[in-house]
């Protein structure tokens, strides 16, 4: 089987409390994008999991999302047999941009197929949620959710907006874990701002249009981002020097992105970057044009 794992960005991030069990509740707009994982699955005679990357920067024992759901989905078929996993890495590593725990929601699908176990939606969710909090919004078939909770309560969207983004992403890991601490530590909860909740799942909403994402897109997560990745700061200032007015960083990764009507001012907006910004085109650094699944 051959698996193709999209990348997400947060439209909009409000973060509102800090929960009991350690983890924060938040609401957050996501959207689904063009950049892609590859995964093939392939089944072994011998019970057991191999697992191979690209790079030596994805974990391949049980630190890994895919190898655990996996396991899960091994254990819900009670299956003898083994899988073989290899994953081609396109989506930048701890970057904002949930490439990880896109993998393991497409695996939790496809086995669920192969193993031919027909659990619903609702039960693949559960398990999803047990290996990360963004992995039950890439079950969902819709390129746009809402999402409250831990970021794990998906409020599918049935919009038909197709939106264009240049994406900047320095070759940094930077774990949301530490962001969350040390934004908890700043007691910076946006209490002021006003919540989205009603406002994007009411039955009575009209479909947005790009200006309306671009007047709410914001990441309460990106001074803190920004103060643990200080070369973000320069992107920033980067953009707004070649006339991009708005650009928001994507969860909790080392990632900006800016908002376009078209292809083809992304392609502007890139080549601007490469031509004059030297830091954009820095050795490991990457720009990605893509667009709304």
């Amino acid at each position: 089987m051959i698996l193709y794992a999209p990348a997400k960005v947060n439209l909009y991030l409000k973060v509102l409390n800090k929960r009991k069990d350690g983890y924060h509740n938040i609401e957050t707009l996501f959207e689904k994008i063009t950049l892609f994982d590859k995964i093939t699955l392939r089944s072994l005679k011998k019970n057991k999991i191999e697992f191979k990357a690209d790079t030596p920067l994805v974990p391949v024992d049980r630190e890994s999302l895919v190898y655990r759901a996996i396991d899960a989905m091994k254990k819900e078929a009670r299956a003898a047999n083994g899988i073989a996993v290899s994953i081609l890495k396109r989506i930048p590593i701890a970057a904002g941009l949930g490439g990880g725990s896109s993998d393991a929601a497409m695996v939790l699908s496809a086995l669920n197929k192969f193993y031919r176990l027909g659990l619903p939606l609702s039960r693949l969710v559960e398990i999803g949620k047990k290996l990360g909090a963004d992995v039950p919004f890439f079950l969902y078939d819709k390129p746009f959710a809402f999402a409250k909770g831990r970021g794990d309560e998906i409020y599918p969207l049935k919009w038909k907006l197709r939106l264009w983004h240049v994406l900047i992403c320095l070759p940094l890991k930077v774990l949301s874990g530490d962001i969350y601490r040390i934004y908890t530590r700043r007691r910076h909860y946006s209490l002021t701002k006003r919540s989205l909740t009603n406002k994007i799942l009411s039955p009575a909403l009209k479909e947005p249009g790009y200006e309306d994402i671009k007047n709410i897109s914001s990441n309460d997560l990106e001074d803190t981002v920004i103060k643990k990745v200080p070369a973000l700061e320069e992107v920033r200032r980067a953009l707004k020097e070649i006339g991009v007015a708005h650009c928001v960083v994507s969860g909790s990764g080392p990632t900006i992105y800016s908002l376009t009507q078209d292809r083809e001012e992304a392609l502007r907006i890139k080549e601007s970057l490469i031509k004059h910004f030297p830091l954009a085109g820095k050795k490991g650094s990457r720009i990605f044009i893509a667009k709304t699944l």
